[in-house]
């Protein structure tokens, strides 16, 4: 059948585009994401999800309705899908209906280490460990940038967990605009000097004569 969209009425501030993708993902494929933060801190958290079948929504609607996600219960809904750009509540960097996150290194090489860390440890551990580290710690802490959603050094730290999840490392990362789920906002990642020379180092050697058998 045709694809079928939810609406997640309320949403924990922790929840990121590859949490909510593995938890609805079990039920069916998601092809469309949308959560919707607003510039008013005491306002809810929503979000739009849409789903590759009718029976696919109808299975996570009831598996997941009432299911705490760190502390607040999920409130799905049926939907018609997100408000077109420009309506209240419409995702700020929906404007031709391709949403678009640049990465950027953080210049602070302190800060950068912090996040980086954190991101390991939750790549490994999960999302309830970052949960943890917010309750423990201050919004205007170390750890300031888990609370600031969107801000440049937020969005790295989300990529990063992401990259640390598929594989990548501290010092090489794939560079490659990529999608955390079908339907979702396209991510650059920032430049990396170290795959670029790999990349060479590998090109150098493959382009070399092939050794004889029996060289040593």
């Amino acid at each position: 059948g045709p694809p079928a969209a939810l609406f997640l009425r309320e949403l924990p501030a922790s929840a990121t585009e590859d949490s909510l993708c593995a938890l609805f993902s079990r039920y069916g494929v998601v092809t469309a994401l949308d959560i919707v933060r607003s510039r008013d801190p005491g306002e809810k958290i929503t979000g739009y999800l849409t789903l590759d079948s009718r029976d696919s929504a109808q299975r996570a609607k009831e598996a997941l309705q009432d299911r705490e996600v760190d502390g607040v219960p999920l409130w799905i809904e049926w939907s018609q899908g997100p408000p077109a750009p420009g309506t209240p509540n419409a995702p700020e960097d929906a404007k031709d209906g391709t949403r678009h996150v640049v990465v950027e290194l953080p210049i602070d090489k302190l800060r950068r280490r912090i996040i980086d860390r954190l991101a390991k440890y939750v790549a490994q551990e999960g999302h309830p460990f970052e949960q943890i580290v917010m309750e423990r710690e201050s919004a205007d802490g170390m750890f300031s940038f888990l609370f600031q959603h969107d801000s440049p050094d937020n969005v790295y730290y989300r990529w990063r967990t992401f990259a640390f999840s598929q594989g990548d490392n501290f010092k090489v990362w794939r560079t490659e605009t990529f999608r955390i789920c079908e339907g979702g906002a396209w991510w650059r990642p920032p430049h990396c000097e170290a795959a670029v020379e790999k990349r060479l180092r590998s090109t150098n050697f493959s382009s070399g004569p092939a050794p004889r058998s029996g060289a040593p």
